[in-house]
This record gives structure tokens, C-alpha cells and sequence, in this order.
């Protein structure tokens, strides 16, 4: 009785040993890409793979920076914007799970230096000035503004604060060692000084699509990190529809006018703007440095703004105002690196008035690529 009793327990263990076994077997599962990390391109469908050697009770997951995506043997990855992004393939049953996870590096795209290529501006994107006494006029018009492409002959005015013209080059301008970037205005030095400095921002093709529809970065100049200037300054413009001081309204709680003169009798608002009720512009606004004692000056800043006569960056020996892009902040004031850049926006970066020469304006004579002798 002791031996049957024996045989039928170890019997029974046997058995559920087996039940216990069959069927719950960890995932076997096989990458087809068993890197860790991968390139891809934007806009470029990239399929990852999995060889599923048993699917019994199991279930696949594919996760995306977080999100889940899908939940089969493969993925196709295309990304809409370069960057960085974290892919995790997921496989689980009774038996255990198997995961792996893909870094997947979407780069900029690059417009590589031909011999072919020009150092100049090849297309204004858009040109949008605030109102000013020589808007409205060929100085101040969008004919002038293309008149940009290809030389350094030309001029636009860009009005009052935060007015802006955006350009780029037939190519990506590379981050190289120093200055990258030279921008032409016409400031006066002394014993004049007169100085109207622009603000000066730079983007990246990050989606592909040619177009200067991307994240903006400002190259931080000499007055950046200085208590007298503003970030995230905000002015709104109305426009009288007459020839009549321009009334204008901040978020600093400050209001006043974009005043007329008898040299310029028109309407000092865009009348080819969009909006011809009011214009909002942001950015950062540069302290003024206008001073009415003797000669009415407009002092410079020490490097890092157009139309400024800086000693920082030579302009007296250039002729142009030099920036280096690895200068570039984002939004939050923090450094960023960037190989290449795609599009530049100038905007005028004071809010002044200087008497009977009217208010600071930007002027933009045309750009080069430092890069590109």
C-alpha cells in the first residue's frame, strides 16, 4: 500500500510538472535589426522586424517615446522632424517577456556646399515690418525686400520693433570655427553713432519641407543676459488708417505711438499687411540707447546685432556685423548646438524714437556666408 502510494504521488507530480511546462515558454522572438542604435531619415518610412518563431498567448506591443503605436510583427517608423526618438518592441506570454529597445537618430537634413554655390541670400521667405516711416515706400516695400537675393547693393527697412525679414541661402550654412554669418546694415560710427541694432535668430530645416516653419534660436549677443533688456517682450500696433501717429500698446503695461514726420506723409502702417487692424510682434527687446544731448545718436552695442557699429565684432573694418552661430539660445535660454542652420530672421530690437529722424528701424542690406569665400 506505502509503494502504491508512493508511485501515485510521484505520479502526480510528473503530470503536473508537465502541465506546469508545456506552453509557457518564454517569448522566441528574433530581431531582424539587432542594433541598439539606428539613423533614419525624415519623411522615410524605416521598418523594423520581428521573426516570431511561436505565437502561442502571445502579445507584441511597439512603443514610441512613450506611446503605444502597434502591436504586430513589424513597425514602420517615419518621422515627420529630425531628432532623437526611443522605439521598444515588447513580447509577453505566461512564460516571460522579451524587450528591446531601438535609439533611433533622425538627422537635419543638409543642403551641402556645391562649387556652384553662392555666398549671398538666394530667397527672402517673408518680410514682415512694423510700421516706420519708410514703409510704404520702395525702401519699405515686399520688392524690395527680394531685392535682397544675390548682393549686397540693396536695403530694407524693417520698421519699428520686432518688424522682420526672414532669408536663407542655396545651401546649409555650416557651424564652423568663429564668425559664420555676415549681415550688412548701414549704422553710422562716430562722431555720429547712430546705430539701429537688429536682433538676430537662426533655424534648421527640421522637418524637411523648405520652409521657415521650424524651432527659432536667438544668437545671443552682447545684451542678452543684461537686466536692461526684456525677453519674451510683446508690442501691438494699431493702425490709425491715416497719415497719423501709429498708437501702440506692450506687455509691460507701457503704451505710446510710432510717431509721424513731414518728411514721410503717408500712412507709417504696413497697408500690404495682412492684418490692417492691428500687429502683434514678439521678442526680445534691446534697451535704447538714443541720446538727444548735442547730435542725436543711437549708440551701438559691443557684438552680436545688425546695424550696429560695433568694436566686438569690427564693422568698421568689415562692413558687416559678424555672427557665430554657436552663439544660438532656444526659448528658455539655454544653449543649443547646431551644425548647420537653414533660415535667418533680423528683427529690429529697440523700441525708440529719435526725434526728428524718426524711430529706430532696422535696415538689412543683404547677408553672406562668412563660410563661402
Amino acid at each position: 500500500m506505502n509503494r502504491l502510494i508512493t508511485l501515485l504521488l510521484l505520479g502526480g507530480i510528473f503530470i503536473t510538472s508537465c502541465k506546469k511546462d508545456h506552453g509557457f515558454l518564454p517569448p522566441n522572438v528574433s530581431l531582424t535589426n539587432q542594433a541598439d542604435s539606428v539613423t533614419a531619415k525624415i519623411n522615410v518610412a524605416q521598418t523594423f522586424n520581428i521573426d516570431v518563431k511561436t505565437d502561442k498567448d502571445l502579445t507584441q506591443e511597439w512603443v514610441l517615446d512613450g506611446k503605444k503605436v502597434g502591436n504586430g510583427n513589424s513597425y514602420d517608423f517615419t518621422a515627420a522632424n529630425a531628432g532623437s526618438y526611443l522605439l521598444t518592441y515588447k513580447a509577453t506570454n505566461a512564460g516571460g517577456v522579451f524587450t528591446h529597445s531601438y535609439k533611433i537618430i533622425v538627422e537635419v537634413p543638409v543642403i551641402a556646399i556645391k562649387a556652384a554655390s553662392s555666398k549671398f541670400i538666394s530667397k527672402v521667405f517673408d518680410y514682415q515690418p512694423a510700421p516706420g516711416q519708410g514703409i510704404n515706400e520702395t525702401v519699405g516695400s515686399p520688392e524690395q525686400a527680394q531685392k535682397l537675393i544675390g548682393g549686397t547693393n540693396s536695403f530694407v527697412t524693417l520698421g519699428a520693433f520686432g518688424g522682420f525679414i526672414i532669408f536663407g541661402f542655396d545651401h546649409s550654412v555650416v557651424n564652423n570655427t568663429g564668425y559664420d554669418l555676415g549681415i550688412y546694415g548701414n549704422p553710422f560710427g562716430p562722431p555720429y553713432d547712430f546705430s539701429e541694432p537688429g536682433v538676430v535668430m537662426v533655424s534648421q530645416d527640421a522637418n524637411g519641407n523648405g520652409l521657415a516653419d521650424d524651432e527659432w534660436y536667438e544668437l545671443a549677443g552682447s545684451e542678452y543676459a543684461k537686466a536692461t533688456t526684456i525677453k519674451n517682450y510683446e508690442i501691438t500696433y494699431t493702425n490709425p488708417k491715416a497719415f497719423a501717429d501709429v498708437p501702440w500698446t506692450d506687455n509691460q503695461g507701457k503704451s505710446g505711438v510710432v510717431k509721424i514726420n513731414n518728411f514721410h506723409k503717408h500712412n507709417f502702417y504696413p497697408e500690404f499687411a495682412d492684418n490692417q487692424e492691428k500687429l502683434t510682434f514678439k521678442g526680445t527687446l534691446l534697451p535704447s540707447t538714443v541720446s538727444s544731448s548735442g547730435f542725436t545718436t543711437s549708440k551701438p552695442f559691443d557684438f552680436g546685432y545688425t546695424d550696429s557699429y560695433s568694436l566686438g565684432d569690427d564693422f568698421k573694418t568689415n562692413g558687416f556685423n559678424s555672427f557665430d552661430i554657436s552663439r544660438a539660445v532656444n526659448k528658455e535660454g539655454k544653449k543649443v548646438v547646431l551644425k548647420t542652420i537653414d533660415f535667418v530672421k533680423v528683427y529690429t530690437g529697440q523700441n525708440a524714437n529719435a526725434g526728428f529722424l524718426g524711430e529706430i528701424s532696422t535696415e538689412v542690406k543683404g547677408a553672406v556666408d562668412l563660410g563661402i569665400k
